[in-house]
Parts: structure tokens; sequence; C-alpha cells
């Protein structure tokens, strides 16, 4: 099997390889499909026949060119959708939406079989179709598996397994409370087997502790022998997450008991780590201490979830080592491993570093970064708390605050989710800050929900400490670091696997010979990584750092620098710490010490607040509103008359009908439907109005900007400003079915709100700090643009705020008019490129009234058993009504 297997792949290898120079689309578009297909994958070899430097004859090029092909058109033929064909192997390729088609049809066809393949094993059908459900939607086939699901909802029979399916895609993609609302009406024991990797976690998720005899009851009646290994490791996972130990245990050592030869080796691996971590575990040891010292922690990189396998951190932990190692009456006890490392990095301190320093000795303990809340931290331990916060554990928690006995000076640090800024958190960032960030990026998050930061730049830069400059310079040659671009010279990765397995000590050595290479070995370095790029110019090193995205929420403030901003961030780094260093090592008390912090970070906190105040959202100006609309009749208010504007995106325009006719079947009161000048065709509009007998639907006149393609986006930007005279307008989709009243809507009280709107009930959707931060990273090789976006978007804000739907919304037009809020999504959709939706959010700001959520059921990510608005926007449409039922 293996040699059989080995030479497909060299088949596939040298069809991929040799056709590049005769049709290079064949290769890169035909093969992928024919790969997954066939179930083999690509293995790079250079010549055909295995012989070193032997080139393959043009004519066998051609000759595998047109093989692949014909094995593409026999392949895409047999698959739905159209097929070119004039694919000839040698000057026409498929086109990549061709193929990417195909693809989604085979990857729909093999999840598909998972039924058939499930029932021929001789699985009961409650199983099958969950084990079927699960291959569509790891296939990427969500939206099957949603109508699915409502299809087998709406009927009685099939109802318990219809509410499975839906609560195990909702579990992918949407909030826990989504999900578990369609697993909780599960009862069938069996179904709910078959889908307790999805079951219980979203329980646990959604209820906490109150979910916990629910894993209890199949404990007691022995279903848990029949969960998956997989889902015994989510299970667990979430119960950790809520401190549930007792359950994780039970769940853990049952499973471990299986024996190497019945469990996946892999979850083997997962759960006995997460033992260690249990009460009683290793990791709970009680860390060395010595009388009478003060403790000092050192920054390692293991937590429940996973262990840091990224060279870089470690190279940050040396950065720090050297903040202590220049004063030379220091001494050091506690962890032998970490003292023996200490005595040996002493020694090669740069002597221009050194100071004499207080006589005092420093207890060493390891200090878990993300996972020290379950660590036996010893009291009165402090810390440099540097680099990425935080690496969340199991996807779902955040180790902060962080364990109570430790006292962070908070210094170089990056703030990777805005998530994990709850009021606690926030709380703890403000008794302990003012908080050095490592990029200006992070400066303007924490500001923007009240936490004082400023911009300290990286740890890295100060490396050089423990590298003294060579004499003479013999380095050479040119070291490529995860470098994306061609080169010559030797590579690696900073991505290390095996140092995982490693003792902290043996990872800190293995950083410091990756830090020696740059300031000893090679001239020059190609990179892009931060934390290779960084260390590698601390030590004198020549760097070309070019990252995959410029604009990357890690690099404001650290790329694009020259040398005497980089000095500037090094020099400040090691000026900071020289005072406080002392205090600490001397026994002051925690309030001098949080005090001295205070004082010398005054000059880079007004340094912020001068560097923030400088960026400005791109509002375009009153004026500029006025003259887009000048041709535009203003609709005059109407008593007793709803106004509705209908948003119409590419391809909606036969759903229009549908909308309006839903929405005249509810209607008590009389009610005008708006659509924008190029929705609807003459013909069109004539036949929405014949089916209407309560309202009428009109055109508004056309609108244009410079700068902004997305005509249905600047309509509804302007709605405020082209509805000068209204206070209140209802939107709707063109892809909704409406079965309420829509008077009701827009009678929904909004006080000082700018809009009515319901959350955004997508996984991906929660924090508006998050999606800011997503616009600024697209920003790509305009990194500048991206940090004066930050800077302006976050500068308004005092708190995150949860991301809003404005598909279905109304709108307090007035507000938004006083508020300047059509000049700010115009500017942003004009300058910024961002669509109105991302638009509205920055603009608003979370100032918005929750809508009921019956108003705007998106049934891609919830369900309800009486929606008033179902919203079909940009999902699959299921074949029917909404099959909802109790």
């Amino acid at each position: 099997m293996t040699n059989q297997r080995n030479a497909t792949d060299r088949l596939i290898s040298k069809g991929r390889e040799l056709v590049k120079p005769v049709v290079h689309g064949i290769a890169r578009r035909a093969l992928p499909t024919v790969e997954r297909a066939s179930g083999t994958r690509y293995v790079r070899e250079r010549n055909a026949t295995g012989a070193p430097g032997k080139a393959q004859p043009a004519g066998s090029a051609k000759k595998i060119a047109a093989v692949t092909a014909r094995s593409y058109r026999d392949l895409a033929t047999s698959l739905k959708g159209p097929t070119a064909a004039d694919v000839d192997g040698w000057t026409v390729a498929p086109t990549k939406k061709e193929a990417d088609a195909k693809l989604r049809e085979l990857q729909r066809i093999r999840a598909g079989s998972t039924l058939a393949e499930s029932l021929i094993r001789g699985s009961s059908i409650e199983s099958s179709m969950v084990e079927s459900g699960r291959a569509l939607i790891d296939a990427g086939h969500h939206g099957e598996v949603v109508s699915i699901g409502l299809n087998l909802r709406g009927r009685p029979e099939h109802s318990q397994i219809g509410r499975t399916l839906l609560g195990m895609a909702y579990y992918r993609a949407s909030d826990p409370a989504a999900a578990w609302a369609e697993f909780e009406r599960v009862n069938e024991r069996g179904l709910i087997t078959a889908a307790a990797m999805e079951y219980y976690p979203t329980a646990i998720d959604t209820l906490g502790a109150e979910a916990l005899p629910l894993i209890e009851r199949s404990n007691h009646s022995g279903d848990t022998e029949q969960w998956s290994s997989k889902a015994v490791l989510r299970t667990a996972e979430s119960a950790f997450c809520i401190d549930a130990f007792d359950h994780v245990r039970t769940l853990v050592d049952d499973r471990l008991a299986w024996g190497a030869d019945k469990l996946d080796a892999a979850i083997r691996y997962e759960l006995t780590r997460m033992r260690d971590w249990l009460p009683g575990g290793k990791h709970l040891e009680p860390l060395p201490t010595t009388e009478g010292k003060r403790n000092f922690g050192v920054l390692s990189y293991d937590q429940p979830g996973i262990r840091s396998r990224n060279i870089g951190d470690y190279i940050q932990t040396v950065a720090s080592i050297g903040h202590l190692l220049r004063y030379e009456n220091l001494s050091f006890t506690g962890d032998s491993g970490l003292t023996q490392l200490f005595t040996k990095l002493g020694e090669t301190v740069k002597a221009e570093r050194k100071y004499s320093g207080p006589e005092a000795e420093l207890n060493l303990v390891e200090v878990y970064r993300d996972g020290n809340v379950y660590q036996d931290i010893p009291e009165d331990t402090w810390y440099i708390a540097f680099g990425w916060y935080m690496h969340d554990i199991f996807g779902k928690s955040f180790n902060i605050p962080f364990h109570p006995n430790l006292r962070p000076i908070l210094l170089s640090v990056f703030v990777r989710y805005p998530e994990m800024l709850t009021p606690d958190a926030i709380a703890y960032l403000k008794k302990y800050g003012p908080v050095g960030c490592r990029d200006w990026q992070s400066v303007a998050l924490l500001r923007a929900v009240g936490v004082p930061a400023f911009f300290s730049g990286c740890l890295t830069t100060t490396v050089d400490t423990l590298f003294p400059t060579p004499d003479p310079d013999l380095r050479s040659g040119t070291l490529l670091v995860d470098w994306m671009k061609g080169g010559k010279g030797p590579k690696k990765k900073q991505t290390v696997t095996a140092i995982r397995d490693k003792s902290f000590p043996e990872n800190l050595e293995l950083a410091r010979s990756w830090v020696a290479d740059y300031a000893y070995k090679y001239s020059r370095v190609l990179t892009s990584r931060l934390h290779a790029n960084l260390p590698a110019r601390s030590v004198g090193a020549e760097v070309e750092f070019e990252p995959k995205n410029k604009s990357d929420s890690r690099f404001g403030g650290l790329y694009g620098i020259n040398d005497a901003e980089f000095d500037a961030i090094r020099t400040g780094i090691l000026d900071k710490l020289a005072e406080i260093i002392p205090l600490i090592a001397s026994g002051a008390s925690e309030e001098m010490i949080y005090a001295k912090w205070i004082e010398i970070t005054e000059a880079d906190m007004a340094l912020a607040d001068e560097y923030l105040a400088t960026a400005h959202l791109p509002d375009v100006s009153s004026a500029e509103i006025a003259s887009t609309i000048d041709q535009v009749e203003r609709p005059e208010p109407k008593s007793g008359t709803t106004d509705v504007y209908v948003s119409v995106n590419s391809g909606e325009s036969h759903l229009v009908g549908t909308l309006a006719s839903s929405i005249d079947d509810h209607a008590t009161g009389s009610y005008r439907l708006w659509v924008a000048a190029d929705a609807l065709g003459a013909q069109q509009v004539d036949a929405v109005q014949e089916r209407l007998t309560n309202g009428t639907i009109n055109v508004l006149k056309p609108v244009t900007a410079p700068g902004i393609r997305e005509s249905d986006d600047l309509v509804q930007a302007l709605l405020p400003a082209i509805f000068a005279d209204h206070d209140r307008l209802v939107v709707l989709p063109a892809a909704g079915e409406v079965s309420s009243d829509i008077t009701d809507l827009s009678a929904t009280e909004l006080g000082t709100s700018l809009l009515g709107a319901k959350r955004d009930v997508r996984k991906t959707r929660t924090s508006g700090l998050t999606l800011m931060r997503r616009i600024a990273s697209a920003f790509k090789e305009d990194h500048e643009g991206a940090l004066d976006f930050v800077f302006a978007s976050h500068s308004h804000f005092n708190e995150d705020f949860i991301v809003f739907d404005p598909q279905v919304a109304v709108l307090n037009l007035a507000r938004l008019r006083s508020e300047g809020v059509v000049e700010r999504v115009v500017g942003l959709l004009k300058t910024v490129g961002i669509n109105y939706v991302d638009s509205l959010q920055v603009a608003v700001g979370g100032r918005n009234t929750e809508l009921d959520s019956a108003w705007n059921i998106r049934a891609h990510w919830e369900t309800a058993d009486c929606p008033k608005i179902v919203n079909w926007r940009g999902q699959l449409r299921h074949h029917g009504h909404m099959a909802l039922v109790p």
C-alpha cells in the first residue's frame, strides 16, 4: 500500500512540476481537483526519474499536461455545474471559479456519502444522520445542514433529528445560546449520545454549572461510554473552563482507562495533559521558595489548552533575564534549572550595561503567562508581564486577572483579543497600570476601555544585553527565517514543535542559541517574523523584515522604524526597568514600586495622548452631503403611514415581490416601500405594486458619490439626509419574509439611541473593537493608514460594544442627523473602503437599542418558533418557508 501511494504521489508530483512551463494554469487549478478526488497528496519532486540532475524531456511534460487535462475533464463532467469544453492541457486551463465549484461539489458528495456508509455499517438512522451532518459541516457546507435541519424540524416524526442537526450547525457558527435553544429540546438519548461532541460543550458554555447534572446523568446511565473520545475531550475542556474539576477528572480518567490500543494517540495526549492541570497535578506542585527572599517570576508559556512552540516567545524571556543579570550584586536562588541558566548567562552581560545595584537575593520561579491562575504561586511574586495577551484556554476563557499572588510590571504587552477585556480584566489592568504596550494598536485598544496605556515597544530590542558586540565581527552569509520570498542561504522556521517536550531552561537555552546566530554567525537576516527581526537588529545584524501583512495589529510602531526610533525603544525599556528592578530587589513596598512606575511613565503617557490625538476619521463635510443629494426629491412624511426602505443587494431584485407581499399580508395600516433607483426595473416595480393592497412601492432618485461603487451602501448611508423631515424609518432586506405587522416594528422605543437593531448572533461578530481591528488589518500595505484608522476609530469609545445587525433596523433619523453619522459613514465608505454595515458599526459604536430577537431571525445562525422576520440575506434559502414549530 505504501509503495502504491508513493508511486501515485510521484505521478502527481511529476505532473505538477513538469506542466508548469507548458500550462501553469492546469497545474494550479486542475490538479487540486484530481488530487482531492483520488485522495492523493502533492509531494514536490524536481525530476520524474528520481535521478539527481536529470531533466525531463519536454515531450513527456506535454504528455503529462494532456493526461492531467483529460483527467480533470473526466472528473469535472461527472460533477454538477458547467464544465469548459476547451480545456486542452496546452493553452487553456479551467477558470478558478469552475475549479472551485467542482471542488465544492466533490466535498458535498464525499460528505453526503457518509450517511450511506454509516447505515451500511449498521449504525442507527439517528447516529448516521448526525455523522453525515458533521461531515457536511466539516466540509464547509453549513448551509446545507441548516436546510436539512429546518426541513426535518418541521416534521413531527423527524423533529428531534432536525433540532440536533441545527444545534450542531449553530455550535460551530453562532452564539452558544442559539445552539442550546435547539439542543435543549432534544430528548432522544441516542441522538444526544451521537451528538455529544457538540451537545455537552454547548450546554456548559450556555448554562455553566447548571449543565453539570446533564453530564452526571450521562455517567450514571452509562451513556458516556458510548461517547466518541473527541466528545469526551471537548466536554472536558468546557467543564475545565468553569472549574468543574471533579467532572473533568471523571471524564478524563474513565476515557484514559480504555488503554492506548483503543484510544487515538493525539486525544490520549491531550487528555493526559489536561489531567496534569487538575488539582494535585504537576502544575499545582509548590514552586521552590527561599524564606525571607522576594520571589521573581520568569515568564514561561504553558497553559491547559496549548504549550507554545514559538521560539520567539522564549527569546522575549531571554531578553527579560538580561534586565536582572546586569546587576552585579544580585544573586539568585530557587528553581535549580533557572539558577544554573542565570549563572551561565550572567557571564555574557555586556560590560557597558552592568550596574552594581543593590546587594540582594531573588528567588526565581517559573510563571506561566497564560496559565498562572492554575499554579501554586508564592506570595509577593514580582515579574515583568510582557508579550501576547492572551492565548485563550480551549478557545473559551482567559487567564486574567492573573494569580492573586503575582505583582506584574506590565511592559511590552500586546493585547490580541479585545474579548479578554472583561470588567474584571479592565479593573485589574487599571490597578497595575499604566500598561506599556508593544504596539500602538494595543495602546488605542486599552485606552478605548479606560485603561491607562502607553507605547513601550518590544522587550526583544534589549536582548543585546546578553550578547557582547563581537570584536572582530566575523559574521557572514544570510539566514532566512520564515522568509516568503526568494533568496539563498540557510532556512529556519521559528515554529518548533519539539520545544513542547523540552524543559523551560532547555527552551531558554535554545532561544539563546538562536540569538547567538544573529549576533555571531550571520551578518544578514531575512524574515517575516517580528521576533526574528527585532532580536537580530538588536545584536547588530542587517535585517530585512517583510511580514505577511504590514497592517497586522502586532506591528504598529515596530514596522518601518529607523535606527533612531529603534534605539529610542530600547533605551526607554532599559531606563524604566533600571529604576524598577532595584526597587523590587531591595524589598520596596508595593505602593512605592507602583508609585514609581506611574512617575517614570508619565512622559510616555503624555506622548501617547499627543500621538493619538493626531488621527481623525475621514468624515465628509455637510456641504458635500448636500451636494450629493441636491437633485434628490425628499419624501414627505405622511401621517399614519410607515415608511420602509428595502435594501436590495446584487441578485436580490426578484425577492422584493415576496417580501412586499409578506409585509402586505400582515399590515394593519398603510405603508410605503422605498427602493434605490437601480434596484428594480419599471416592470418589476409595477408587478410588485399589483400585489399590494395596503401600501405602495416607490423608487428614490439616483445618487452617486466619487469613490463609492456600491449604490445601495451609499443610499443607506444617506437615508437620514434623504428622509430629511422624517423621525423614523424602517430598513428591511429584500431577502426577508415578514410574518408580523411592520407598524409594530416601527413603533420600537428608541429613546436617545441612534437606531434599533438586533445583536449579530454570528460567533465571529461579537466585539466591536475586534471588528475595527479586523478592518484595520485589511489595509495591508498601508500600515500607516491602518494605524491612523485604529487611533481615530477608538478615540471616542470608553468601552467595547456588541456588534449589531442593521439589515433589519429602525432608524432614529433625527438623532443620526444631529450626531453627524451621515458624514462619518459616507466618509468611511469613500476613504476606508469598507461596506455600509461595518461603517455604521464604527459610526454608531454601540449606541443602539436591542430589538426583540424575533424581528431578525437569520436561519443560518439561529431559529425561533414564532419569527416576525426571517432574514435570508447571504444564506442558502431553505426550500419552502422556515419550518419553525414548537
